[in-house]
């Protein structure tokens, strides 16, 4: 069976590092536009400032890794599902950091 382009774990690794920053940026900068605020503040006084909102907007800047990660699978492309799934598995304990303590 020939093998797949771009299907490697190692590739789905980085590209589930990577989009979840991405996600937060797109987060904050709507978060910012609809409450009328800049992204800095939402960065320091939302995010840094207030620990309830850590972890919920850290889960929701995790979303954004279910777009490659279902179309890796769509494309069957497993290896490179894998890694986005490893690198979810790598934020979550920062997630439940944040929430606990």
């Amino acid at each position: 069976m020939k093998s797949k382009r771009f299907d490697k774990t190692a590739i789905g690794f980085v590209i589930g590092l990577i989009l979840p920053v991405i996600g937060f940026v797109i987060y904050g900068v709507y978060w910012s536009w609809k409450f009328f605020r800049t992204f800095s503040y939402f960065v320091n006084d939302v995010f840094l400032g207030t620990p309830t909102f850590r972890s919920s907007i850290l889960s929701l800047s995790l979303l954004i890794n279910l777009i490659p990660f279902f179309i890796f699978l769509k494309t069957d492309r497993n290896k490179s599902a894998r890694g986005v799934l490893a690198a979810v598995f790598v934020y979550v304990p920062f997630v439940v950091y944040f929430k606990f303590f």
